[in-house]
């Protein structure tokens, strides 16, 4: 999907966001790739607060590899409250970059590895900044990712907009069968899109 709409960042953090899609463009090459989370949410025209700009991407784990060593850079392993994967973080312009390989999102009763959700990877949204084609998770991922990590707020905000502009239901199920998610997670996705 192409998103013609201007994205909702403004000229220092379009910057960033070109920048960092042209390196990591350059180290995937033909390897899977995309911009996920608030960055990705707020690029497809939802508002999302954020006190500094986080370019959070994932990959697989080579790509992620040679990302490092394109620019000279440390592979870390990064275990926190919500995601486990080797990483790569820097800085570009006013963004922190953070850019995992392979990783693993988890929920209190679910994990997601968006790796393994070959959907996620056909539907994924692409939007033109600074001359630069930045794919962005889906905003029907993003609903799925912020009911399993209990993020209310993101969950709200676009299961409201995926209510107001409309949504891909087969995706959504596709999305929610291939990361193999319970019959509460399904019942909660499809519940922000019902009200």
């Amino acid at each position: 999907m192409t998103i013609h709409e201007p994205p909702r960042l403004d000229a220092e953090q379009d910057a960033a966001l070109a920048g960092a899609v042209r390196e990591i463009e350059e180290a995937a090459g033909g390897q899977p790739w995309a911009l996920v989370g608030a960055a990705a949410v707020r690029l497809q025209g939802i508002e999302e607060p954020s006190p500094r700009l986080v370019l959070e991407f994932v990959t697989t784990e080579q790509a992620l590899r040679d990302l490092a060593a394109m620019l000279q850079a440390e592979v870390g392993w990064g275990r926190g409250e919500y995601v486990a994967a080797p990483r790569v973080r820097y800085e570009r312009g006013a963004a922190a970059v953070f850019v995992h390989g392979n990783p693993t999102f988890h929920g209190a009763y679910v994990s997601l590895t968006p790796i393994e959700v070959p959907s996620l990877w056909d539907a994924r949204a692409e939007v033109a900044v600074r001359g630069a084609r930045v794919f962005a998770t889906p905003l029907e991922w993003e609903l799925l990712l912020a009911v399993v990590l209990g993020n209310g707020a993101r969950a709200a905000a676009v299961g409201a907009h995926l209510r107001e502009r409309g949504h891909d239901g087969r995706l959504l199920i596709r999305l929610m069968r291939e990361g193999h998610v319970g019959a509460e997670t399904e019942e909660a996705v499809w519940g922000l899109l019902e009200r």
